[in-house]
């Protein structure tokens, strides 16, 4: 595949991913739902992201690895949340921080270290 559709199919898990955090973050009966939404979300922007890696001969840099990271924390979100009795607002402001790190690391593939 072209290193377009990766980088797509990658956009495409991160809208899947932001709507399935924000239905889960609003709760009600569809929590499930977007639960189911959330982790193949996460799988297909794992799988798309690590095939760019390799499309790209790009190794597996440092920004990558933090971007691993920060991907564990967004899909622990809804779980820290719960435990911590965070308010929806600040779950909506850390996911949207934690979302554009992620766009950053992903557009400008810094040197970290």
């Amino acid at each position: 595949m072209d290193s377009t559709t990766y980088l797509i199919i990658h956009l495409i898990g991160l809208a899947a991913l932001a709507l399935g955090l924000g239905g889960m973050m609003a709760g009600g009966n569809d929590r499930k739902i977007f639960s189911i939404l959330q982790g193949i979300a996460l799988l297909v922007m794992l799988v798309s992201g690590f095939g760019l890696l390799a499309r790209l001969h790009l190794g597996f840099p440092h920004f990558a690895m933090v971007k691993v990271g920060l991907w564990l924390v967004l899909g622990a979100m809804p779980v820290i949340l719960r435990r911590l009795h965070a308010s929806v607002i600040a779950g909506i402001c850390i996911s949207v921080a934690l979302i554009g790190i992620l766009a950053w690391l992903g557009v400008m593939k810094p040197a970290l270290w």
